[in-house]
């Protein structure tokens, strides 16, 4: 049976004992998936910290009731819902092989048979952060969300595969994953940052048959460069900058339905205490407020505590965790 599409969160890496990659499919039977109800990402950045960063916080864990809302798209090997291979699905869940095939986190999609040996299949649709085309001909390379914590762009690959004209990948790792914590997807080289987007995690150890994000984001060096030089003025901001030299987290705030950007939305750390700073793009695309998104969605995401959740004013039912580290752009996808 179909289930409803909710918010995803996407995170991205979380830095605590429990790093969960947020993903934007509800992998099996936990409630920990990612979705775009609450998903929950992973971000914290100190500036003079060449590792991962924080105050306090929770890849990766995404809470949401579909698939990117636990940020930690997990895989129980016990069998999903009803739909059978061949029957129409819109997560994971929603098949009994817990394998949904499809390359976009809105889309329907089609169960298909699980992997054998327990290996993943990481499916998706590589997009741009600034302009949401889809990225062609580009490596994307899956690796543990630990390693992504230290070094992103040069950490050894579990699995990887080359996105085909449209942006789609398509491949499956060689063996079952063995990533404690969770899967990222880096994508790096040419007109991109070292861009972090997570996955998927493991349930009691063992990961499903199918990843559970398919929306996975480059960030232009570019666009970094110009949103860093924007926020220099900002007194409080300049300590962190420049965006992916000292880490910090690209956000974007979402309908849930059809992905169009959310204007009007505030992002809010759940802990009252946070000394996360949050920047909202307005709607000139060329100046940032503390207020609240522009009709982009965009919002920069800086200092966030270790594993430190936020949420979006008036949805409580949706989170991400914040995580980043040094050296790279970590990406926050919340689904209203």
């Amino acid at each position: 049976m179909l289930r409803p599409t909710y918010s995803l969160t996407l995170l991205t890496l979380l830095t605590a004992t429990t790093l969960a990659a947020c993903t934007a499919d509800k992998n099996e039977t936990d409630t920990t998936t990612s979705n775009e109800t609450t998903g929950e990402a992973t971000t914290g950045t100190d500036p003079t910290d060449g590792t991962a960063t924080g105050s306090t916080t929770d890849p990766s864990t995404t809470t949401t009731t579909d698939a990117t809302t636990d940020t930690t798209p997990t895989t129980t090997m016990v069998g999903g819902d009803t739909a059978a291979d061949g029957d129409a699905c819109v997560s994971n869940g929603d098949c009994m092989s817990i394998a949904c095939l499809k390359f976009r986190d809105i889309d329907e999609g089609t169960c298909v048979a699980a992997e054998p040996n327990m290996a993943t299949r990481v499916t998706g649709t590589l997009l741009d952060f600034a302009t949401n085309a889809p990225i062609p001909g580009v490596e994307l390379r899956v690796i543990g969300a630990l390693s992504a914590l230290g070094d992103p762009a040069n950490a050894t690959p579990v699995a990887k595969g080359n996105a085909d004209a449209s942006g789609k990948v398509d491949f499956v790792s060689a063996e079952a994953l063995k990533e404690g914590i969770g899967i990222v997807g880096i994508i790096t080289g040419g007109d991109y940052y070292t861009s972090a987007t997570g996955l998927a995690s493991p349930t009691a150890g063992k990961y499903g048959p199918m990843t559970g994000t398919r929306d996975i984001w480059g960030v232009p060096s570019a666009s970094l460069t110009e949103w860093s030089t924007i926020l220099t003025p900002d007194v409080d901001v300049m300590p962190f900058l420049p965006l992916g030299v000292n880490g910090g987290v690209i956000g974007l705030v979402r309908n849930a339905t059809d992905s169009v950007p959310k204007a009007g939305a505030k992002v809010l750390p759940v802990n009252d205490t946070s000394k996360a700073l949050i920047r909202y793009l307005s709607d000139d695309g060329m100046t940032f407020n503390s207020n609240a998104t522009g009709i982009s969605g965009i919002f920069i995401l800086l200092n966030p505590g270790l594993a430190e959740k936020f949420t979006v004013e008036g949805s409580p039912d949706v989170s991400g965790t914040a995580g980043s580290a040094k050296g790279a752009a970590f990406v926050m996808i919340l689904g209203v």
